[in-house]
């Protein structure tokens, strides 16, 4: 079991694994034209983004004290990201490939489970300015 209300990261890969929880992601880029310019990247991490980025320590105090890390735009970035890169992350991606791949199989192979049909993980709880659980 994963234990995590959401992702805090840079440039680890973990984000497209992690976006399948369909809990907030929130990129820390505050070295991102060195990171650019010495390793390079497959596209533009800040134009596809899975959460709210911050380019600053002060952005991203920012993302937390105003809970955007969690609000709607958080969520719409998140299932664009989830739609562009992971699409058949859907719980039987292994099955298909071993199916076909391995064994040569071609029919009866499981379709891809579109993202709205599958299990809803549970809410974040509603948290006061402190971080304290409010509500019933």
């Amino acid at each position: 079991a994963l234990v995590s209300d959401a992702l805090l990261t840079d440039y680890a890969s973990l984000m497209f694994d992690y976006v399948n929880l369909d809990r907030p992601v929130v990129l820390h880029l505050d070295d991102i034209e060195a990171y650019e310019a010495a390793r390079g990247t497959y596209f533009d991490i800040t134009a596809f983004p899975p959460g709210v980025v911050a380019r600053s320590q002060d952005e991203l105090f920012d993302i937390f004290a105003t809970d955007h890390w969690r609000g709607s735009r958080s969520a719409q970035l998140r299932t664009a990201f989830r739609a562009r890169f992971c699409p058949y992350d859907d719980g039987y991606a292994a099955e298909r490939v071993v199916r076909r791949v391995f064994l040569g199989e071609t029919d009866g192979l499981p379709r891809p489970v579109p993202f709205s049909a599958r299990r809803t993980p549970a809410a974040l709880p509603a948290q006061d300015g402190a971080g304290a659980a409010v509500g019933g």
